[in-house]
């Protein structure tokens, strides 16, 4: 009964979506793999279809997300990642444990397979050398650390951080990397530190009034010439979507930025877009989805039936959020110019002279 009143609730003020997955969740029984994904990813009537996009209304949107926004991010974060290493093992690739989007090129391709593409893909963008400081922001359980190490064979410079204390533990037993345990929007960074930073499936927690500061504070911790490759999604319009608000389900306390926005914030930081492409997230979890399905009984062994369902419809309604246009995975790769440093200088000269007059 208190489950179907709070369908009711949530339906009336976040929405009817949001009230449908959270009723799924909070089942009492583990759901129906392949019946959850139609329920879903399926298409409804059009009433439904209207209902799922325009309620809540637009301008009540902002209101809701101020409210869910002050629930400390960290948490939400902590709470989606600290589940169990042995379970995320269940349904993620086994060679890299990679948690965003693989490269798949056909149907046929493995996940692992997709996945090693991926990492070959965003190790030639970042292009590591040996004795470069490297840093990845949210590094998950070390996986694109893992390769980078294969490609230069040096581990002393790589460094990671993450909010979650499990894969904090996980990468101190298995790739021995430098990871702390540390909230990359809030830490200080040594000016012109490393050569490169990069972000793989993170930077979607970064919220639209934080992003300004932290590119800023990335900008002058890269050396000149240095680069930033960026791997995330983002919604393509600047117009609210419903979805935001059914995001807090699984992210409590994070609001996506536009495809807009991200891009007047790097330009406003200064950095030069030397690379841009757009890839297909559906593929990697509808991989999920299955691994997981697959591994049910296992999977119910390692944690309660809600946290099983949360992540059950986790990844069709994500599939769906793709499905509909609503968002797109971006890879970036933005360049510190090498002439910020002359200006720099010469801008140091000109002082020199005049304090000499």
């Amino acid at each position: 009964m208190q489950r179907h009143l709070a369908t009711i609730f949530e339906g009336l003020v976040y929405g009817p979506s949001y009230a449908y997955l959270n009723c799924l969740i909070r089942s009492p029984r583990p759901l129906d793999a392949q019946a959850t994904w139609q329920a879903v990813a399926g298409r409804r009537s059009p009433f439904i279809e209207w209902a799922r996009h325009e309620w809540p209304p637009v301008f009540c949107r902002p209101w809701l997300l101020a409210h869910k926004q002050r629930e400390d991010a960290r948490l939400g974060i902590a709470a989606h990642y600290d589940v169990s290493n042995d379970f995320y093992e269940l349904f993620l690739d086994s060679k890299y444990m990679f948690y965003s989007c693989a490269d798949f090129r056909s149907p046929n391709d493995t996940l692992e397979e997709a996945q090693t593409r991926k990492a070959d893909f965003i190790c030639n963008l970042i292009d590591p050398r040996p004795g470069e400081k490297i840093l990845e922001l949210g590094c998950g359980w070390g996986s694109m650390l893992k390769r980078i190490y294969e490609a230069t064979g040096d581990k002393e410079n790589l460094y990671g951080y993450t909010l979650s204390r499990e894969q904090v533990a996980y990468n101190e037993t298995h790739g021995r990397f430098n990871v702390q345990f540390q909230n990359f929007n809030t830490a200080e960074y040594p000016r012109q530190g490393f050569d490169k930073i990069y972000s793989i499936g993170a930077w979607e927690h970064v919220r639209p009034h934080e992003e300004g500061p932290l590119v800023q504070k990335l900008f002058d911790a890269l050396k000149p010439g240095g680069r930033l490759v960026m791997h995330f999604f983002c919604r393509l319009s600047d117009r609210m979507p419903a979805s935001a608000i059914i995001s807090q389900i699984f992210f409590p306390g994070a609001v996506n930025s536009s495809y807009r926005y991200h891009l007047r914030t790097f330009e406003a930081a200064g950095f030069r877009a030397v690379h841009q492409s757009i890839h297909d997230y559906r593929p990697t979890l509808r991989a999920w989805f299955d691994n997981l399905a697959a591994n049910r009984e296992r999977a119910l062994k390692l944690v309660d039936v809600q946290t099983y369902n949360r992540y059950l419809v986790f990844f069709p309604a994500a599939w769906r959020y793709f499905d509909d246009c609503m968002g797109a995975l971006f890879r970036f790769v933005l360049e510190r110019p090498v002439e910020t440093t002359r200006r720099e200088a010469s801008s140091g000269r000109e002082s020199d002279l005049l304090t000499a007059r």
